[in-house]
């Protein structure tokens, strides 16, 4: 069809056009594909250029026919559509809908969750813990609450740019400074042990703090730990993972300084 066949149909028609082209180019699964959350597609890795190329140009025509008219929840409701093929597709040929909603769009597709988690996980990293019960004030079991809340908060600082935006990035060493503190607190206190539980967290980040408290007190499954955590497909897990076997069997005896 014609970009003036599209511009003549109604929101109503348009949407689930949208949605079913959206599908066949496997946007959401190319990039999850990249990023190494999912395996190749055969399908998609078999689909030729020319039909790639038309299909991407049906979706572009579609999403100018629905850019043309007023923003409505209908249309919005794309980048909350269950299949992240279509959430790829409207972050990326209808991002002027609402360019803050495309933009954690994209970044959910990649982290296998919704814009709106996006969203939920920016804000939870940009407000500070309460600064009472200080760390010293605070139980054991707060304490290890909170390095459970520190940990999440560092899983989420994937949602803002803290590589190349100077307040993101105090954001998450601020954070990391935090775990640091907690388990300092946590070593004078004696209690590092009860850290071992954490080796088991579905969170990469936790995994791996947990294994920087362990490594004294539990040092063969933080060691496994960490080598599982050196095959992450999250390069950020990957790094300092290794980063802390290599100073752990080199010429030192544990690593020290930055480590988090």
């Amino acid at each position: 069809m014609s970009p003036e066949d599209y511009a003549e149909m109604s929101t109503e028609r348009l949407l689930p056009l949208f949605a079913s082209t959206a599908k066949q180019l496997g946007l959401g699964r190319i990039f999850a594909c990249i990023s190494g959350a999912l395996p190749p597609d055969p399908g998609l890795v078999a689909m030729e250029k020319q039909q790639r190329r038309q299909l991407s140009d049906e979706l572009l025509a579609i999403a100018v026919a629905l850019m043309t008219r007023p923003p409505g929840p209908d249309a919005l409701s794309l980048f909350d559509d269950p299949d992240s093929d279509v959430r790829m597709a409207a972050a990326t040929y209808a991002s002027d809908l609402d360019e803050d909603l495309a933009e954690a769009t994209r970044k959910g597709v990649l982290a296998g969750c919704s814009a709106k988690e996006v969203i939920a996980g920016r804000q939870r990293v940009r407000q500070p813990p309460p600064a009472h019960p200080t760390l010293l004030e605070m139980s054991d079991d707060a304490l290890l609450a909170r390095f459970q809340d520190a940990g999440e908060r560092v899983t989420a600082c994937r949602f803002i740019d803290w590589v190349h935006d100077e307040q993101d990035t105090e954001t998450r060493n601020r954070i990391l400074g935090e775990l640091i503190d907690i388990r300092a607190e946590a070593e004078q206190r004696g209690m590092l042990a009860r850290f071992a539980p954490f080796l088991d967290s579905p969170h990469p980040h936790i995994r791996f703090q947990a294994a920087l408290a362990c490594r004294y007190v539990a040092p063969d499954k933080a060691i496994a730990t960490l080598e599982a955590l050196k095959a992450d497909r999250d390069p950020q897990v990957r790094a300092p993972a290794g980063w802390t076997l290599s100073r752990w069997r080199g010429k030192y005896a544990a690593p020290t300084g930055g480590e988090a």
